[in-house]
């Protein structure tokens, strides 16, 4: 995350984000007492900084004289961290072009923790995120967290704890990032979102502040807004599931099963008034009277169906995503069919009564 992003000292040395603050002093404070944990598990919803937070941690662990319990940006350790080249900070993310950590990877992390920190002091590694690893990389990182050497300390972030392996949860502590507060949120984000509607943005994507600024740094918030017109146009036969599912495979794909997550639970609690609150459009309105139109035991299957696909996207297994999206908007398309003909059926039988 860029400084122009978030707090920062010097040049690239960020700071948390105000909503993280709680999490920031509580490893400041074990760090000061000398019990760090080796290995955490930094845990939470897409968009919330978790990766920025531990890069921050990292910086402030190798920075040698912190100064308000920040880095002081101008000792040795800062200044190798501003230019990214601190032989004591492991960075392990998978490699452009993949969604993989693979084990050749975690053997160059297994060698940078079994080595004697260069600068004299702690040792950080950071994983990003750890449900990428495949099953042979997960296996060879259990033993750098059995037996970690001097004073490393491990950062593994991930979305989804539950795709990470038992073993790996096992051996690290963990620490939740939960959304913060829509008013923390608006602060942070109304200044850099000259020109949009911030409230839009941040119910674009279900609070998430990153994730919200992140609509306006590629086409992604084009991309959700033909979503919703797609949905209706499944729900109205105006449009196939296959060619919904061609035009939106061109980009990314998890954002487009958050979103139709998100629909899905403002629906599922009728929430005309959440909608309110920002500004939305007609087609949006017109989504949400669908989605309120639907029984909740239909939605509640399509829910755990969809909750299948963000797994299967989360995990190493590199799925094929035109197919998920088809299958998923051809259950949509099945599902909303099949309530118009329930509530045809329940304004016939009015008219009888009548």
């Amino acid at each position: 995350m860029s400084s122009t992003h978030a707090s920062s000292v010097g040049d690239n040395l960020s700071l948390p984000y105000t909503w993280q603050a709680s999490q920031w002093q509580r490893l400041v404070q074990l760090a000061a007492d000398q019990k760090m944990p080796h290995a955490l598990i930094l845990s939470g919803h897409s968009g919330v900084g978790k990766r920025h937070f531990a890069e921050a941690m990292g910086y402030y662990l190798l920075c040698l004289s912190p100064v308000n319990k920040v880095p002081c940006g101008r000792c040795k350790g800062c200044e190798l961290n501003q230019v990214g080249t601190h032989p004591d900070l492991f960075i392990l993310e998978p490699e452009d072009g993949s969604r993989v950590i693979k084990i050749d990877q975690v053997r160059k992390l297994t060698e940078f923790v079994a080595k004697t920190s260069q600068q004299g002091g702690s040792k950080i590694a950071l994983i990003n995120p750890v449900e990428a690893l495949n099953v042979n990389a997960a296996n060879a990182l259990l033993k750098s967290l059995e037996e970690p050497s001097g004073d490393t300390v491990m950062f593994l972030v991930t979305q989804s704890p539950t795709q990470v392996i038992a073993t790996i949860r096992s051996r690290c502590q963990q620490m939740e990032f939960g959304l913060p507060s829509r008013e923390e949120s608006l602060a942070w984000l109304e200044p850099l979102a000259v020109g949009h509607d911030p409230q839009y943005l941040l119910d674009s994507v279900g609070g998430a502040p990153l994730a919200a600024l992140q609509l306006l740094e590629d086409d992604t918030l084009e991309h959700l807004q033909s979503l919703v017109d797609g949905l209706l146009g499944l729900a109205h036969s105006r449009c196939t599931a296959l060619e919904l599912a061609a035009k939106l495979h061109r980009n990314e794909v998890l954002p487009v099963v958050e979103f139709m997550m998100k629909w899905l639970q403002l629906g599922q609690k009728k929430a005309v008034i959440e909608l309110q609150q920002g500004s939305h459009t007609d087609a949006e309105f017109e989504l949400l009277e669908v989605l309120s139109s639907i029984p909740s035991t239909i939605m509640y299957r399509f829910w755990d169906k969809i909750v299948i696909v963000k797994r299967q996207l989360l995990s190493a297994s590199n799925p094929n995503k035109q197919l998920l999206l088809e299958e998923l908007f051809m259950d949509w398309q099945a599902l909303t069919k099949r309530s118009q003909k329930l509530t045809q059926s329940r304004q016939q039988m009015m008219n009888g009564l009548l």
